[in-house]
């Protein structure tokens, strides 16, 4: 009895700090392109790489219910929203032509800003699926739905990512 008690306290604190992360990551996704003209190249290098090491967590988690390693829970449904609400913040951390000597980040991003954009709200429509699809709980939809998120993945990593340095 006490062990259980226990757990479902850790999940209680566990769904807090989630949400309170999630809120906090709310408001600041309400950043501006003039926001971001005061970091510098080494910044914005450093911001978007621990916003595609998040998507990569979320697409790492919601994968293993895909492949029917883990259960789908309400857990399923908060990785399936962060990572939705992670792909509307791409736009935003490119905003400005910032490039450090670490980043990956090709001109082409600046220089085609329009397909850049396109690439990156078909990431936003995509994961907007795996939303729904996790909210229905079945491995093989999420697991379908991550494979059209992998296809936005790639519409934008081919063109506008060079190779690891």
């Amino acid at each position: 009895m006490r062990s259980k008690y226990f757990k479902g306290l850790a999940g209680l604190a566990l769904g807090g700090m989630a949400f309170f992360a999630y809120q906090s990551f709310a408001v600041n996704t309400s950043v501006t392109a003039a926001d971001m003209m005061t970091v510098s190249a080494e910044e914005a290098h450093e911001t978007r790489e621990g916003a595609m090491k998040a998507i990569g967590g979320h697409l790492k988690a919601l994968g293993a219910v895909a492949k029917g390693e883990m259960a789908p829970d309400a857990g399923t449904v908060v990785h399936a929203e962060s990572l939705a609400a992670m792909s509307h913040t791409v736009k935003l951390l490119f905003a400005q032509e910032l490039i450090s000597d670490k980043s990956r980040a090709k001109p082409e991003i600046w220089s085609d800003w329009a397909g850049f954009s396109k690439a990156a709200d078909d990431l936003s429509m995509a994961t907007a699926a795996v939303v729904e699809a996790a909210k229905g709980g079945d491995p093989a939809a999420i697991g379908a739905a991550l494979g059209d998120v992998g296809k936005a993945c790639g519409g934008c990593h081919k063109p506008y990512r060079g190779p690891e340095k």
